[in-house]
Order: C-alpha cells, then sequence, then structure tokens
C-alpha cells in the first residue's frame, strides 16, 4: 500500500517531473525493475503467470484509496479537512469554483487513479496474452483467465465514471474510446469471465493458493454484470444479473501484514477526510445507516472551504476490509431497473426492504406516486447505503443530479495528453 505523509503544493509540483519522466507515458505502463525477473521468463512460465494473478489482486488494493475517495469528495459525500493535502484539495474545487479549472493536470492524485487502474489492465492483458503458453491445469487455467477478465473490467468502469472517455488499449498512443464502447468492453468481458468460470471445475490450486481470500469470483462477476448493465440502460438485464446474486453473498478486499487498509490512516489517523455533514443533518430520523457510516465527532476535523464534517465510522482498523458490492447495491439496482421500467410497484417493494434493513417504515404507492419521485427515494436510499463506496458521482450522472458534483469528469492528467497529444480529448468543460 501508499504511505501518506504531509506534503506541500510546492513538493507536490515538483515531483510530477519525475512522475512524467517515470511512466514513460502513463498510457504505456511500460513501468521496469532492473531487480526483477526479465518479462519474457515471467510471462511464459507458471511461476510467472501465478505471480501475475495475485499482484494483480494487490494492485486492485493499492489503487482503491483514490478510486473511492476521489469520487467521494467530487460528488460531496466526502469533505476535505485542513489537513488535507494540497492536491488532494483541488477535488474540491477550493479555493477555485470554476469547472475543471481548480483540478490542476500535473496533479499527482490524478495521475494516480489514472495509472493504477491501467496498472491492473495492463496486468490482465499480459496475463490473458500468455497464458495458453504455460501448462496450467483446465481448472486452474479457467480461474486465473476469469480473475483477469473481471479485474480488467472494474479498472475499466472505475475509469469511464471519472474520465469522459478512455482508451481500451494499454499500446503506445492508444485511441481513446466512447462511454459506450468502454460499458460494451465491460460486459463483454465479464460475460466472458462468467464462461470462464462456469464452465470449467475450478481446481483447488485455483481458489486456494492464486485467489484472494473473500473474494467470491461468481458473484462478484453477477453483481458487476448488474453494475455496468444498469450504467449501459440495459434495464432487464440489470435486474436478471441482481437477482442471480445469492441473498448471503459478499466479497470484499482483504488487508493482511504490511499491506494495510489506506482509508484507516486518511480517515482517523491523518483525518484528512470527514463526511460532509449534511450526511447526517438530512437523514430520516431512526436510519440506523448514519451510525454505523458516521459519527457525531467534529473535533479535528476541520472544514476546509466552509463545509463541516463529522468524523466517519468505517475503517477503524488497518485490516478491516473493502466491499466490491453490497446487498443494498443490488436490491437498488433491482428496485432502479424496475423503476426505470416503469413496473413501480414492484420497485417500492425493493426501496422498502432497503428501508426495512435500515430501520424504517415502508414507503407506499401514495407516497412514490410518479417514477420520478420513486427514482429520487432510489438516489436518497444509494446515497445512504452506499455511502464511500466510490458509487456516488456515477448516481449523480445517472439520475440526472450531475450539478450536485464539483465537476462534471476529470481533465486528463498532463502525462497522458504529453505522450498521446494526437489522440487525448480535450479536458470537459
Amino acid at each position: 500500500m501508499k504511505l501518506y505523509t504531509r506534503t506541500t503544493s510546492a513538493t507536490l509540483r515538483s515531483l510530477t517531473g519525475a512522475l512524467i519522466l517515470s511512466a514513460t507515458g502513463a498510457c504505456k505502463l511500460d513501468i521496469s525493475n532492473p531487480n526483477a525477473a526479465p518479462q519474457e521468463a515471467v510471462l511464459n512460465s507458471i511461476a510467472g503467470i501465478r505471480g501475475l494473478a495475485i499482484g494483480m489482486q494487490g494492485r486492485l488494493g493499492n489503487a482503491m484509496d483514490q478510486n473511492i475517495y476521489i469520487p467521494g469528495i467530487v460528488s460531496g459525500e466526502l469533505g476535505n479537512t485542513s489537513a488535507t493535502q494540497s492536491t488532494t484539495r483541488e477535488f474540491q474545487n477550493f479555493p477555485t469554483a470554476s469547472a475543471n479549472s481548480a483540478i490542476d493536470p500535473t496533479n499527482v492524485d490524478l495521475l494516480a487513479i489514472w495509472v493504477d487502474n491501467y496498472a491492473i489492465i495492463k496486468t490482465a492483458n499480459d496475463i490473458l496474452d500468455n497464458i495458453d503458453n504455460v501448462g496450467f491445469a483446465a481448472g486452474t487455467r479457467a480461474g486465473i483467465a476469469g480473475l483477469a477478465k473481471v479485474y480488467q473490467a472494474m479498472a475499466y468502469g472505475t475509469l469511464i465514471e471519472a474520465f469522459e472517455s478512455i482508451p481500451l488499449e494499454t499500446t503506445p498512443e492508444p485511441q481513446f474510446a466512447s462511454r459506450s464502447a468502454v460499458l460494451t468492453e465491460i460486459l463483454s468481458l465479464l460475460a466472458a469471465a462468467r464462461s470462464d468460470v462456469t464452465g470449467t471445475a475450478l481446481t483447488t490450486e485455483f481458489t486456494g493458493t492464486i485467489l484472494a481470500p473473500s473474494f467470491d469470483l461468481l458473484n462478484t462477476i453477477r453483481a458487476m454484470q448488474a453494475r455496468y448493465s444498469l450504467a449501459a440502460g440495459s434495464y432487464d438485464a440489470a435486474l436478471g444479473f441482481a437477482n442471480e446474486v445469492p441473498t448471503t453473498a459478499s466479497s470484499v478486499v482483504i488487508f493482511a501484514g504490511s499491506d494495510i487498509n489506506p482509508f484507516r490512516s486518511l480517515l482517523h489517523s491523518a483525518r484528512f477526510f470527514g463526511a460532509i455533514s449534511t450526511y447526517r443533518t438530512a437523514a430520516e430520523p431512526g436510519d440506523t445507516r448514519v451510525n454505523k457510516f458516521t459519527t457525531t465527532a467534529t473535533t479535528g476535523f476541520a472544514p476546509l472551504g466552509g463545509a463541516s464534517m463529522f468524523e466517519t465510522n468505517i475503517y477503524l482498523t488497518d485490516y478491516d476490509p473493502i466491499p466490491l458490492f453490497t446487498q443494498d447495491e443490488l436490491t437498488l439496482i433491482r428496485a432502479e431497473a424496475l423503476a426505470r421500467l416503469n413496473r413501480l410497484p414492484e420497485a417500492i417493494v425493493q426501496i422498502n426492504i432497503v428501508r426495512a434493513r435500515s430501520g424504517l417504515a415502508d414507503k407506499t404507492a401514495a407516497d412514490l406516486p410518479t417514477q420520478t419521485a420513486v427514482l429520487d427515494e432510489i438516489f436518497k436510499q444509494r446515497t445512504y447505503s452506499l455511502f464511500a463506496s466510490g458509487l456516488r458521482w456515477a448516481d449523480e450522472r445517472r439520475f440526472g443530479k450531475i450539478s450536485l458534483a464539483k465537476v462534471r469528469y476529470l481533465p486528463y492528467p498532463f502525462t497522458v495528453r504529453a505522450t498521446n497529444p494526437a489522440n487525448t480529448p480535450p479536458n470537459p468543460t
């Protein structure tokens, strides 16, 4: 995991040049280690591909921090404190309030969300391009291939919710693909991953020594199919995939040893971020999620830019896992898909499942008489159930509430434009 220290704006700016030079283009992601085994040896051995598969899972853990806190700040569910590093403050558009002008393209956090996710994509490509060069048992090969595809799909999903368009390739000077093309690729990868892991019995070699503990591969695939079918507007498909996930299923990123959950420090030691106070003050009385995710404590959370905050009540130890999906998300996917199909009574049933879990009384058709009213209630329930999951910014866009966000999309990192000037689109306005 990354180490976080207090860094001044000037120091971070001076580091940017080094980052630009070290990443021979952030798009290429050809990051070499002179002490590592030659790439050819890694890609053409069982041990090498195994190592890539295990390392790819670690890369996701390394990317989870900015994958959550950047959308959290931009969407307005998290706020910066006076202790926050200067580059992270830019995502709150402080002190400049205009569209993207407050986020400098040389921002190292901006570069990190790009590079860390493309590192996952590049590793997945290396696995898939070379897995048939070595002699894995069929059930081990199927598991590794499925794992690579779902990780690649999740990385693409994070990126396309942060940037207006992105490359699907990690080759030098790649073309940028539209949002619809990226979502099509995500769903194609997930379908292929599902075929891999259901078409062949997985070996204990894969499930016991390669797959991370507490990562439910098949149900993660199904949950991501539901999530990204919803994003693509395929509501019947989203409903079907969500219904396939058992009500007891869960899947998490775990931490152990020196590999610790970065949010323990970010939220509670360094205290860089807090929950924007309206999460508590605007909540429905009796909502148990308020105390699940936040506390009443404000001490030590000096706000930046006038936004008052409360301390969060999540990731209290170095080894708390980070969920990849939750049952509330799946229930609310069903609710939203039904609402957008204008099956409002059924959507309200799903809303009330989440409300009951949260200590709230049912809503009736009289309370939610229109499709707009039902969708507004779903957005509210997602706000409270999916706090600090990295999903709210995408929700604001999908529910037509993007005006609540600080920016519509992120600008492209300077290194991306510098290494691929012909193909990088203009920054969003």
